[in-house]
């Protein structure tokens, strides 16, 4: 994990293109580096391989796949097979099996500290559980376009992680969930204190200015101005300028005031 933070701080050595994405996958078992490569010269690709395997530690096993679009999506998404047809799959109607999973996101734009690091995997190392920290970096196309372009301030960070644990049954969640409380603050204070919004977390406190940073503001006046009444409303829902957060709330009370008047 410390050469991997290395290379993602040095962008002399570590100066990739728009058409390779890399991540690292960490458990309590191993670690996982995954390069992906959207393109056909292969020149780029190689150069990074070989500047992996001459900075990182020798690697236990080494494999390369070359899949078309469709079967990658698939087996991304953990809902495919590399023996099965996946044309069919998108004419199936196929019920998988139910499992659940909870999951938190930090960035940073600094490395994590050696005395973090030691402690994060101590933790991982004390539970039980299906539990993974998803290591991507935040670099790259996404820092060519304005922070001020669109709804998203979160251009300028170094990389990201993802927190998950998943489970099988609702008998050990509380155990679960407090596990991956704990890896998650091993590192907490190292981070921005900011998240990627499509983390949904009920535990973010301030979670407006985690999510949105510097555009919290102009975004409540464009909810003002398109949904004053909020309703498109969910539990994180950007709120109006003086509105009640339910957006059936003023429904009810209007039906309470007139039932009591016929009541009278």
């Amino acid at each position: 994990m410390q050469r991997y933070q290395s290379l993602l701080f040095d962008d002399k050595i570590f100066n990739l293109s728009n058409n390779i994405f890399w991540q690292m996958g960490v458990n309590s078992i191993q670690i996982e580096i995954s390069i992906t490569y959207f393109g056909i010269e292969l020149e780029e690709f190689n150069r990074i391989i070989s500047l992996l395997l001459t900075t990182l530690p020798t690697p236990y096993k080494t494999e390369v796949h070359q899949r078309d679009w469709l079967t990658f999506v698939y087996l991304n998404s953990d809902i495919g097979d590399l023996n099965g047809d996946h044309r069919q799959l998108l004419l199936d109607n196929v019920t998988y099996p139910t499992h659940y999973s909870k999951a938190k996101h930090l960035f940073y734009d600094q490395p994590i500290s050696n005395h973090s690091l030691d402690q994060l995997i101590d933790r991982l190392t004390l539970g039980n559980g299906q539990i993974s920290l998803l290591f991507s970096p935040w670099d790259g196309y996404l820092r060519t376009i304005s922070v001020h372009a669109t709804g998203f301030p979160h251009r300028h960070f170094k990389f990201g992680i993802q927190f998950m644990v998943s489970w099988n049954d609702t008998q050990h969640e509380e155990q679960h969930m407090s596990w991956l409380n704990q890896v998650y603050l091993t590192i907490y204070n190292d981070s921005t204190k900011h998240s990627y919004i499509n983390y949904i977390d009920r535990d973010v406190p301030n979670w407006m200015n985690v999510y949105y940073h510097t555009h919290v503001q102009q975004l409540i006046n464009i909810k003002h101005s398109y949904d004053k009444n909020n309703r498109f409303y969910f539990e994180k829902t950007i709120e109006s300028i003086g509105v009640n957060s339910h957006p059936f709330l003023s429904v009810h009370f209007a039906i309470l005031i007139i039932f009591v008047f016929f009541v009278l």
